[in-house]
């Protein structure tokens, strides 16, 4: 059997929730059957993870042990003379405030002895005739003022020897605790091992640790240059460990892998469809309602998992694994470390941007397509001009060559504040309700220099042909530049400087008598 050997830490691949550590070495073996003892595991390893390889020859076996062995004793001679100082210095304190108790008990006895032997005089000298009462009040006197003065000495002493006893008390049961040897736990990984040949050989050692995380982080920053603007996305993975190792000069294998949660595909269950006639009331009214709904495409517009998922990486729905280009160090203190992993420069296009309905600020959103080595997984991203840090946003998942749109902060200049109003009207022969709605816009540039902005706006879009929405020609002062499918009504306009203008438009919308909800 060969002495306990350490093999070090070469790569690590983090997924989750997570870490899968690879030790790797070189051990000198010779031919046979022999047993090999790895030292230096984690004692959080999982041993049902745990995997060895030879090269060159077999693993028959690999298992994980456990060993409880005492402290050291050379740490514990140094922790019971640092206690046994502290000890002796307590009791040092509390033996000279007994001492002057003791002291004050015995000039408190001489006193009441003193004021007794005056009180028998008092009696002896009065039965034959020989009485001083003046000199009698001045003994009594000093010795009563003498007996209190002693007396509130006393009390003061007994109080200062309570508090250094029990001081003494509380150092004497914390080092009966410290003093005891604490056990130490060792995981060793026992392996048995057949090489026919012997001599050196490479064994390599894997196996999963909790308490370890990642998470992607982003940092965007928007320049002007000469051939106009681009955006600069530097892409770290955040790491947080503490599995008791310390990871140094490793490589990191980042992956969004969830193990956790299974592959059991769903069980079936029986669906049964009825077919029926519609009721009365089915055939006369047809039941709408108005609903907000996102809109579901990839890219600038995509949505992270919902929120009532476990939380986590938004990986597309496709696990992905994602390298550091060079080793890296990560201590085992449950600390943030920012590993690098990707940087690239991409050509962009801002603009400025006011959605009025949500917002009465002006954003500067520029967008720009993904031409990074690998997508772009959902995360925080801080946001830089040319002015600085100017906030933090969060990235959706992104693939490659898709765009990507952000915001990096709003323009304090502009402003824009809104209006809506609301008409209807019921045609008599028909029933028809139509209801108008009118949005005034008001834009404000109290900046020095003219700005070209958009504003975008939403109209509702019907599913069914009982309701129908139009825009109302001619009813804009600026012609919208684009209507899109899903509803959204964008304007271009210019701001001239310390100037206001008022954008309007209006929409219909328009049902049949038989139309109930709206």
């Amino acid at each position: 059997m060969h002495a306990p050997l350490s093999l070090p830490v070469s790569q690590v691949t983090l997924l989750e929730d997570r870490a899968l550590v690879e030790r790797r070495g070189e051990v000198t073996l010779a031919p046979g059957a022999q047993r090999l003892v790895i030292e230096g595991l984690p004692r959080v390893a999982v041993d049902r993870s745990l995997q060895a390889r030879l090269s060159g020859g077999v693993v028959s076996q690999a298992r994980l042990r456990r060993v409880t062995r005492p402290q050291p004793p050379e740490a514990e001679r140094a922790l019971r003379t640092e206690v046994e100082r502290r000890v002796a210095t307590l009791r040092e304190e509390q033996a000279r405030r007994a001492a002057d108790v003791q002291r004050l008990v015995v000039k408190q006895g001489l006193l009441q002895s003193a004021r007794a032997d005056v009180y028998r005089a008092i009696a002896e000298q009065t039965g034959v005739g020989d009485a001083h009462p003046v000199t009698w009040r001045e003994q009594l006197g000093l010795a009563r003022e003498q007996l209190d003065a002693v007396e509130a000495q006393l009390r003061e002493a007994r109080q200062r020897e309570e508090a250094a006893t029990h001081e003494l008390n509380q150092a004497q049961n914390a080092a009966a605790q410290a003093l005891q040897p604490e056990p130490k736990m060792d995981t060793l990984a026992e392996l048995e091992v057949n090489h026919p040949t012997g001599g050196a050989t490479t064994v390599t050692l894997s196996y999963l640790v909790p308490c370890a995380a990642w998470r992607p982080a982003y940092r965007a920053t928007l320049r002007s240059t000469e051939n106009g603007e681009q955006v600069t996305v530097e892409c770290e993975a955040v790491v947080w460990q503490h599995t008791g190792e310390d990871w140094k000069d490793v490589g990191l294998t980042f992956s969004t892998a969830r193990p956790t949660l299974g592959a059991t595909p769903p069980r079936l269950a029986e669906d049964w469809l009825w077919l029926r006639d519609k009721s009365e009331r089915e055939k006369r009214v047809v039941d709408v309602s108005v609903r907000e709904e996102v809109i579901q495409t990839t890219g600038e517009a995509t949505h992270s998992r919902k929120p009532d998922t476990l939380p986590g990486m938004d990986d597309g729905g496709e696990a992905l694994t994602l390298a550091a280009p060079h080793p890296a160090q990560v201590l085992s203190n449950g600390e943030p470390h920012r590993i690098p992993l990707m940087l690239f420069t991409a050509p962009a296009r801002s603009e400025l941007v006011a959605c009025p309905e949500q917002s009465p600020l002006v954003h500067r959103v520029a967008r720009f397509e993904n031409v990074g080595p690998s997508v772009l997984l959902a995360g925080p991203v801080d946001l830089v001009r040319s002015s600085g840090y100017v906030g933090r946003a969060q990235l959706k998942f992104t693939g490659r060559n898709e765009h990507v749109k952000l915001g990096f902060g709003s323009e304090d200049a502009l402003r824009i504040a809104r209006q809506v109003e609301e008409t209807e009207e019921t045609r008599m022969l028909t029933s028809r309700r139509t209801r108008t709605h009118k949005v005034k816009l008001f834009v404000s540039n109290m900046g020095a220099r003219p700005e070209a902005l958009a504003l975008e706006e939403r109209i509702p879009v019907s599913e069914v042909a009982a309701v129908e929405v139009a825009l109302v020609k001619d009813s804009a002062q600026t012609a919208p530049t684009r209507v899109s499918a899903e509803g959204i009504v964008r304007f271009e306009l210019k701001a001239e400087p310390r100037s206001q203008q008022t954008l309007s438009f209006s929409y219909t919308v328009s049902s049949s008598a038989k139309v109930a909800g709206l």
